[in-house]
């Protein structure tokens, strides 16, 4: 099979994936020393998925690794069955033992009593907790019940196989739709069994510091914070050259600039842009890419990113938020004063929507009364279809 150019979407492996070595070295360090928890929090298409799966290769001889993607839970339930099956999967996929998770599995769909049949053949804590489901299933037990036996299965899971565990959730924010009980239910067993860590990834500031941060918190100081920051210009441009060059295909220091500058850095972005570019020079017969081809392809991802971004445009912000990243799209960095000089109204009613656009880290402050929109390819599409303005 011929190599890819560029990757775009999912999650991304060496050599597409770039710029993160630091980053993958503490949490390493981290995870087997079983020194402390850990949250990775980053805006959207920073990478948080990649970063996860290739932690997940650098410690999975040491570790049995389980993401647990949280945007697949609605409710308790889901809670537990997702995490237990991403658990008994991880554990099947590391070891090769074909059919335990499909067998597993049968205790969310399976009847009643083929679930217990399936249970014994399997025996161990899997049986155990699967016939707490089942229970669940029987109506004997409630949702809150099955917070408790999630995080005792995955101890008592560990402890049988005598094997550390690493829970990855991704998209954790996701969790805080649940009263805060798991939280509260985490916070009496982070620390009691060291061979079980945990990991949270997500893209909300102000869970951050609701749940980690803050004196009164669940978890108060009981992990440390990893921030994901855009991918530096210079690895950028030496990526974006060498991914060309598998092609012989050239590209100017202009050009390069120019990529790191729309993009941000955000890999999501660049790796988009870089395939659009490497596709106009094959159907061209080019050998040489320019600034100007930059510019061009740029405009052609904005176009088919049209849908989705109006759609958050116009779907997840308040007008007042609106109106505010519609001003902060205008220039790049921006003061609350300006925003509010163009808006005709005191800075002191915008308090409400910056604290609002910063938590959910649709803007950032990048030094001390500076706001700006943290993904710099929305904010250009802003600029160009909602101000009407050419993207600089």
């Amino acid at each position: 099979m011929v190599e890819k150019v560029f990757v775009v979407g999912g999650e991304v492996e060496p050599p597409y994936f770039i710029g993160r070595e630091r980053e993958i070295k503490k949490l390493k360090l981290d995870i087997l020393g079983q020194a402390q928890n850990n949250v990775i929090i980053g805006p959207r298409r920073i990478g948080k998925t990649s970063l996860l799966g290739n932690l997940k290769a650098a410690v999975d001889t040491e570790v049995l690794f389980v993401p647990v993607n949280c945007r697949e839970m609605t409710g308790l339930a889901d809670f537990f069955g997702v995490t237990a099956q991403a658990l008994v999967e991880a554990y099947e996929e590391k070891h090769r033992i074909r059919g335990l998770a499909r067998k597993f599995s049968g205790i969310f769909r399976d009847k009643i009593t083929a679930a217990y049949g399936a249970l014994a053949e399997i025996g161990g804590s899997i049986e155990h907790v699967g016939k707490v489901y089942l229970r669940f299933r029987d109506n004997e037990l409630k949702g809150e019940d099955l917070i408790v036996e999630t995080f005792e299965f995955i101890e008592s899971f560990s402890h049988e196989k005598k094997e550390p565990v690493l829970i990855a959730f991704d998209e954790f924010q996701e969790l805080s739709r649940f009263n805060g009980s798991i939280f509260n239910t985490l916070k009496s067993r982070m620390d009691r069994h060291p061979e079980v860590r945990y990991i949270f990834s997500g893209s909300s500031i102000s869970l951050l510091h609701e749940i980690f941060l803050k004196p009164d918190s669940p978890l108060y100081l009981m992990s440390a914070r990893t921030e994901l920051k855009p991918i530096n210009e210079d690895d950028v441009k030496k990526y974006i050259r060498s991914r060309l060059a598998t092609r012989q295909i050239e590209i100017s220091e202009q050009a390069l600039e120019k990529i790191h500058e729309l993009t941000g850095g955000f890999p999501f972005y660049f790796q988009k842009l870089g395939f659009l570019l490497y596709q106009d020079a094959f159907l061209e017969e080019k050998n040489r890419i320019s600034s100007e081809d930059v510019d061009l392809a740029f405009s052609s991802m904005l176009d088919e990113f049209d849908s989705e971004y109006e759609a958050r445009y116009m779907e997840k912000f308040s007008e007042q938020q609106k109106k505010v990243l519609k001003y902060l799209s205008a220039e790049k960095q921006r003061r609350l004063s300006q925003i509010a000089q163009d808006l005709d109204t005191p800075a002191s009613s915008l308090t409400t929507s910056m604290r609002d656009l910063y938590s959910t880290m649709t803007v950032n402050k990048p030094e001390e009364g500076l706001y700006e929109i943290t993904d710099n390819v929305f904010r250009l599409w802003i600029k160009r279809n909602i101000l009407g303005q050419v993207p600089e």
